[in-house]
């Protein structure tokens, strides 16, 4: 071989020490093939099975998230609220309408049903005519803030605790002997002249609260502090 064959022979071949060998890039095409199969096997079952929504989606300026009371809550609401066939019923926070409509075909009552969501409102509305209670009951578009209580005889709903609080005003323009039922979150530092618990199927204790105005504060409620059966003992115990 010539020095010029053996100069350039020298120039093409790399060092034995920078060069992959066999064995190695065999590996590193096995573990590259690997790493795409394991990625393509995500993407796809992200595509069968989107992830699940755990909650309703939150309402955009809206007041509360929308859900449903269970159906036995709904008839023990209307039990624990008796209302007369002359009574009108707020249904406060109505979402479908269930409360209002449920009230109205078990006891004859007049009733409007408050929502904020137009979406709400329009389902609230189309119960309304399917159950045939047109004539009894209306749905109404407006935040329950603004909502005057002065006409109503009972008061129900199922709203956040912050809500309820703030609603204190208003409740005060009920005339005395109005009922108020609330499901799950009652009225901080008011004592309920009634609670009703029911068991939920996962075992958690549901509890209605019944007031009647005029509202009172009790000293033995502290903020922030839900009201529990045995309160109500200790009251009768005082009033005896």
């Amino acid at each position: 071989m010539s020095e010029q064959g053996a100069r350039t022979t020298d120039l093409t071949s790399a060092p034995r020490g920078r060069t992959w060998s066999r064995s190695t890039r065999w590996v590193l095409a096995c573990l590259a093939c690997v790493a795409a199969g394991v990625v393509l096997r995500y993407l796809l079952l992200e595509t069968a099975h989107p992830p699940t929504k755990l909650s309703p989606p939150p309402r955009q300026g809206l007041n509360a998230p929308f859900i449903t009371s269970p159906d036995l809550v709904v008839e023990k609401m209307v039990e624990l609220a008796c209302p007369t066939p002359s009574d009108l019923v707020y249904d406060l926070g109505c979402g479908d309408g269930r409360i209002v409509i449920t009230a109205a075909l078990k006891t004859g009552c007049r009733g409007v049903g408050f929502d904020i969501d137009p979406q709400r409102v329009a389902e609230a509305r189309a119960n309304v005519q399917l159950h045939e209670v047109a004539d009894r009951v209306q749905i109404v578009e407006q935040d329950v803030f603004s909502v005057d209580l002065s006409r109503a005889d009972v008061a129900m709903m199922y709203l956040l605790p912050w809500m309820m609080n703030k609603l204190l005003p208003q409740f005060a323009q009920m005339k005395p002997g109005c009922r108020i039922v609330s499901y799950e979150f009652w009225i901080d530092e008011i004592m309920p002249e009634n609670i009703v618990e029911t068991p939920a199927a996962d075992g958690h204790i549901q509890r209605i609260y019944l007031y009647t105005t005029p509202l009172t504060k009790s000293p033995a409620l502290e903020p922030g502090k839900p009201p529990v059966p045995s309160d109500l003992q200790s009251r009768s115990r005082e009033v005896r």
